[in-house]
């Protein structure tokens, strides 16, 4: 079967060993920051745990929009509403920078390479609007413009990379969201499978479901980790809290919720009960 178009070109750039080398600086530079009690709430901000889905995701709207603004009223002529609006842009693209980081630390393999390559082509989009607004001040508008559309240039590629590993990578989206049943109560294990304090996965239609139970009932979960697709039973359990073994997303087990990020999504919740001496679940029905 032929490769896409977007195979063909993105393929050969994220396997360049020098991304591996640039990532793993950032990475042993990151990790000891969000390592800390203070660093990980930090992070849990910046992964937009508070707002339920990645913070990235809005906030690269700000740069994008207000340079594609100061552009347009360049060509008005409006040289110095332009300064400032490419002004205002470039402190955005700070605050975009650091959600992406955050976001980018739960990466791995060829997903953090091209997550590397999006990085470095948005700081050098974010240099050159630098370099326009120096540009700019000294009163070089044909500079400070050409040199903003290069900027911009850089980051439209840096766009269309950040599109892939979302929309075509699946990064940082809920990887629960398809899921759905059974529409009936269906057994899935005996009740004395699973002992107070416990969590075990068992199967169904062709997934896992999280089992759990704090002595006076049982709970039921989706075993399959909203950020990026872990096996929470793989994981370790402590204080009713399931942690995923893949990047350290917690999940609280008696409903789902998220206690700690990456992961921004709650885990899917099934309905569960105990019956005639087997363990029953029923999930949403679509």
């Amino acid at each position: 079967m032929e490769s896409s178009w977007v195979a063909r070109l993105l393929g050969p750039l994220e396997e360049q060993p020098w991304l591996d080398q640039v990532g793993d600086w950032v990475a042993a530079r990151l990790d000891p920051l969000f390592g800390s009690e203070t660093g990980a709430r930090a992070k849990d901000f910046l992964n937009g745990r508070w707002l339920g889905h990645s913070l990235h995701a809005v906030s690269t709207d700000l740069p994008v929009g207000l340079w594609a603004g100061s552009l347009l009223l360049d060509l008005v002529g409006l040289a110095r509403s332009a300064t400032v609006v490419n002004m205002f842009g470039c402190a955005a693209a700070v605050g975009s920078a650091a959600s992406g980081l955050a976001d980018w630390s739960g990466t791995q393999g060829r997903e953090r390479r091209l997550g590397t390559l999006h990085g470095i082509l948005n700081l050098a989009g974010l240099g050159f609007q630098v370099m326009s607004i120096g540009a700019r001040l000294r009163r070089r508008r044909i500079r400070g413009f050409t040199l903003s559309l290069t900027g911009y240039s850089f980051t439209v590629a840096a766009g269309f990379m950040g599109g892939e590993l979302v929309f075509g990578r699946g990064q940082m989206v809920n990887h629960n969201a398809f899921t759905a049943g059974p529409q009936s109560w269906t057994a899935i294990a005996d009740a004395t499978d699973v002992s107070k304090g416990q969590a075990r996965a068992f199967a169904l239609d062709g997934r896992k479901v999280l089992i759990f139970s704090d002595g006076t009932g049982i709970h039921a979960l989706e075993n399959t980790c909203t950020h990026a697709g872990g096996p929470l039973d793989e994981g370790t359990v402590a204080g009713g809290i399931v942690t995923c073994p893949w990047h350290g997303s917690r999940f609280r087990l008696t409903d789902g919720a998220v206690c700690g990020g990456p992961a921004t999504q709650p885990q899917l919740r099934l309905e569960a009960r105990v019956k005639a001496g087997k363990i029953e679940v029923r999930g949403r029905q679509g």
